[in-house]
């Protein structure tokens, strides 16, 4: 049985070159040792040669792992936690004791690393890595006596920030039982948190082969600083990240509440007091309320003066505080074209959806159809609600806009 991950719908917008980079050094530096690595785990598992190695110890007044890194020097760069060096911190990092070890790392780490670097760039990547690498490795050190090697605690953060940043994102899941072989999706959040469960259960009934600790450590690690940098707005916020999702969760907990003691979330008071007679009470808003009317009237701002590049991100930062929110139709239009435009593909696609959503008898709908089928079939990897849009689109649509259409059909086919 075999399950891992293949590929997320999330678009890259650059090149991750250090997590290429860090997956290639990875490569290399097992080939140069695994020999080594294997040959001193078979021996150290044979009584004869550990008893061996005890007596010398013993006979020269060194400790068993003394004599093991005279043998195989290898492992002087394992994280040893009854005999820590600094640079063991790093070096563990970088060495795996088995082929199904690094594959299973180097998978992940692809898979998820790509997108959280895309985020936070080369060199903030660069130290996110290693830094989860050594909380890891110091939370492995605080709870197990036991010797660690491997990238897993690393990767470990990486998709702890992933979890942060992407929840709602699809992960495609290759799986092999027995004779079938085939595919699932499964959103971020629910891969990310399975794997967080499975590895705190196997840790709390214990196992010497794994260092769980050194992983639930990174996932703590790679998590909160996301979280973290995503509350002190460190980074531009997206609509989809999960401190957005617990926002809007949080927003529409209030305003059914607000609902069902008799108010209106937008009136502010003024619905309860109606009956009351209070017709005169001013119109007022929750600061959140009044953000969003700040926003609308800031995004029309840039409209007015054709900066639409800044009323598109201001859009995005609209959505992230209420979803739901759209503009006027040329507004909407407007927005949704310049977000197509800039590359922003998630958002583009939530705001020609929103647009289809609300103006419904726009008579060139199947135009804005065609586009956002053309987002999710070629950017998005969502190829069931491309091929949805497109199919309703392309009996309306002529001459190039109707080859565009098929196109994009045949090559949703193919994949």
């Amino acid at each position: 049985m075999l399950f891992f991950p293949v590929k997320t719908d999330r678009p890259q917008k650059r090149k991750p070159w250090v997590n290429y980079t860090l997956i290639v050094l990875n490569i290399v530096i097992f080939l140069g040792t695994w020999n080594t690595i294997l040959e001193s785990q078979q021996n150290q598992s044979d009584p004869t040669w550990r008893s061996k190695a005890l007596a010398v110890a013993q006979q020269e007044g060194v400790t068993y792992e003394d004599v093991v890194a005279q043998v195989y020097p290898v492992t002087e760069y394992f994280l040893s936690p009854d005999h820590l060096k600094l640079y063991q911190f790093f070096s563990y990092q970088f060495l795996h004791a088995g082929l199904m070890h690094l594959f299973g790392n180097m998978i992940f780490l692809y898979v998820f690393g790509n997108h959280v670097e895309d985020r936070l760039g080369h060199l903030g990547y660069l130290f996110f890595y290693l830094a989860a690498g050594i909380v890891a490795g110091l939370g492995q050190a605080a709870f197990s006596n036991s010797p660690c090697l491997g990238a897993s605690g690393a990767i470990a953060g990486v998709t702890g920030a992933y979890l942060a940043l992407f929840p709602l994102s699809n992960i495609t899941i290759f799986y092999w039982i027995i004779f079938v072989v085939d595919y699932f999706e499964v959103t971020g959040i629910v891969l990310i948190l399975f794997r967080v469960a499975q590895d705190f259960l196997f840790n709390l009934f214990g196992s010497d082969n794994v260092a769980y600790t050194a992983h639930l450590s990174g996932y703590v690690f790679g998590f909160g600083l996301c979280m973290a940098l995503l509350l002190i707005r460190l980074f531009p916020r997206e609509p989809y990240d999960l401190l957005a999702l617990i926002e809007r969760r949080r927003r529409r907990s209030q305003f059914s509440r607000m609902v069902a003691s008799g108010g209106s979330p937008w009136e502010g008071d003024r619905g309860r007091n109606a009956g009351a007679g209070n017709e005169d009470v001013p119109h007022t808003f929750t600061p959140e309320q009044q953000q969003v009317v700040d926003m609308r009237a800031q995004i029309a701002a840039s409209i007015s003066n054709q900066d639409m590049h800044h009323a598109a991100r201001m859009y995005e930062q609209l959505l992230v505080l209420s979803a739901d929110q759209v503009l006027s139709m040329q507004h909407q239009l407007d927005v949704s074209n310049q977000l197509m435009t800039d590359g922003r593909y998630d958002s583009a696609a939530q705001a020609y959806e929103l647009f289809l959503k609300t103006y419904q008898s726009y008579p060139q709908k199947n135009h804005v159809k065609l586009i956002l089928g053309l987002i999710y079939g070629r950017y998005l990897s969502q190829p069931r609600r491309a091929e949805v849009l497109l199919n309703e689109a392309s009996g309306f649509l002529s001459g190039s806009e109707k080859e565009l259409a098929e196109s994009v059909l045949r090559e949703i086919s193919t994949k």
